[in-house]
């Protein structure tokens, strides 16, 4: 992304902050995505009639909270559903991340001139400037993250190449006040390299917002040093165009920024304990938007990810893709454990994603539907002990976060029951997923309910039947609400089982304890 200065019109889109204030007042912000379309047409044409400099700025700065806030209704239209976006998700996600590329054009526009040097009434807002410009670039990012979105290379590029000058410039930790907190250009950019570590294609778009807004909290903590920890720490290279990565003491170069993360490991351990002890997550500053017993898993998985030494790769790149057999709706999956499974039809799929679900799990069918519905080919890009790296270049069936699915590898006689860890889209609706195996080998089976506000009767799974493990059930979503006792058919056996406790809920469903009655 190219930044360069500009001349300002001499008919400006808004002359100056009164202007703004007045654009405002009456431009009825409240729908959305009203409010979205509205602020991005003003920030274009701002951008192709640009006032003076310093009103400029004046007038982004009054802009970032109606932007901020209009961007965080945008994303309840495309956070946490399945991927690929659907049209209208995939509309409301490109309009919520132009907003913020329009912003960080803006503030990369007047940064640009700041540092060329002709426009002295900018020198004093510099440190403000390059804040805002990696700010920016950080919401682009958390956008991306939000829509589960391949980014651009060219978004590292930048914020490396911004933080690099307010570094040389000695002006990297200097304080600006960022909306309801305190923040820096080194804060901002620290803020972009914890979320990438954080692994956030494993979060719930939920467990993302949450990190995100701690993140903000603890980016002040962090320093980058040129100085290599002994045993080696996370480091991020400014001539680079990618996030941070482990290196080793003797990897250190000139371009090199190791991240200094004991601060934020003091603080995160004790909000563990004081959970553990029974504090409320909104007394430890972590919101009142989040359980106590969710803050706690969340913090220890974002312990593990930014404080543990070297991490092993989790899955070795095989030199040649190989096929894999991807079977996903609860009922589908039931026949492939069972081996009942039968070759799609050709043509596409004729339900969306949410009649599918429901055809599967409520809705009576024909064996020969159930059977077919949710069978695809992907390639294998790498495979660990307990999952699989997959991709996907066509279209085919929706797929979500924490989703049931079945694999099986080329070759292989058995369906692997396994759960959707993470997902990304890329260019042209691709899809690549880490599916992570549910441990002990599961069983086709079915239970019945007594209850007559639940549904009477559902294909299940038992898992593990696998020696030295506890039995427990797979179950479509919303069982374990409804019944306590249920009737399981295993092979010819019938037995009556108590559901004792929820193991792991899923996107479509609910791995439960189970004890005989």
């Amino acid at each position: 992304m190219v930044l360069s200065d500009f001349l300002p019109d001499s008919q400006p889109r808004l002359a100056d902050l009164t202007s703004c204030e007045d654009w405002l007042a009456h431009a009825a912000l409240a729908g959305m995505p009203h409010a979205c379309s509205a602020l991005l047409t003003l920030l274009e044409e701002i951008e192709s009639h640009p006032p003076r400099h310093s009103a400029y700025l004046q007038i982004l700065e009054r802009l970032r909270y109606p932007v901020m806030h209009a961007e965080a209704e945008q994303t309840k239209g495309f956070a946490g559903k399945p991927l690929p976006l659907g049209h209208g998700e995939a509309a409301a996600f490109v309009q919520a991340n132009g907003l913020w590329v329009a912003m960080l054009r803006a503030y990369g526009r007047l940064l640009s001139a700041a540092l060329h040097g002709k426009h002295p009434e900018l020198e004093p807002s510099l440190p403000r400037l390059f804040q805002r410009a990696l700010a920016c670039a950080g919401e682009v990012v958390g956008t991306c993250l939000l829509a589960r979105r391949e980014f651009g290379a060219d978004y590292w590029k930048l914020m490396h190449q911004a933080y690099a000058a307010a570094e040389a410039r000695a002006i990297r930790s200097e304080t600006v006040a960022d909306l309801s907190v305190e923040s820096s250009p080194m804060a901002a950019y620290v803020e972009a390299l914890m979320l990438h570590l954080a692994q956030p294609q494993r979060l719930s778009h939920r467990e993302l917002d949450w990190a995100r807004k701690w993140v903000r909290h603890w980016a002040h903590k962090v320093v980058l040093s040129r100085d290599a920890p002994l045993q080696g720490g996370y480091a991020v290279d400014l001539a680079g165009a990618s996030g941070p990565v482990w290196a080793k003491a003797a990897d250190g170069s000139a371009s090199l920024r190791f991240l200094d993360l004991a601060r934020v490991a003091a603080s995160v351990s004790a909000r563990i304990q004081r959970l553990e002890e029974g504090a409320e997550p909104a007394a430890l500053g972590l919101g009142s938007d989040c359980t106590r017993l969710a803050a706690q898993d969340l913090l220890k998985t974002l312990q593990r990810a930014w404080f543990d030494s070297a991490p092993a790769r989790d899955f070795p790149r095989r030199a040649s893709p190989s096929p894999m057999e991807l079977v996903s709706g609860f009922a589908a999956i039931h026949h492939a454990i069972e081996g009942t499974l039968v070759p799609k039809s050709a043509g596409p799929s004729g339900y969306s994603y949410g009649e599918a679900e429901r055809f599967h799990t409520f809705q009576p069918s024909t064996e020969h539907d159930a059977r077919e519905q949710g069978l695809e080919t992907w390639e294998t890009l790498g495979e660990s002990d307990d999952g699989f790296r997959l991709r996907r270049g066509t279209q085919g069936m929706r797929l979500a976060h924490r989703q049931l699915v079945a694999l099986r590898p080329s070759g292989a006689r058995q369906f692997i029951l396994c759960h959707v860890d993470w997902l990304l889209e890329g260019p042209d609706q691709t899809l690549t997923i880490v599916a992570r195996a549910l441990k002990g080998e599961a069983k086709a089976c079915a239970v019945r309910s007594s209850d007559r506000s639940a549904p009477q009767r559902s294909d299940a799974l038992m898992l593990p039947v696998a020696p030295g493990l506890s039995p427990a059930l797979v179950l479509p979503t919303g069982w374990y609400r409804r019944a306590g006792e249920l009737e399981l058919e295993l092979g010819n056996a019938i037995r009556r089982v108590t559901l004792s406790g929820v193991l792991e809920r899923g996107f479509d469903y609910e791995r439960v304890r189970v004890s005989s009655s």
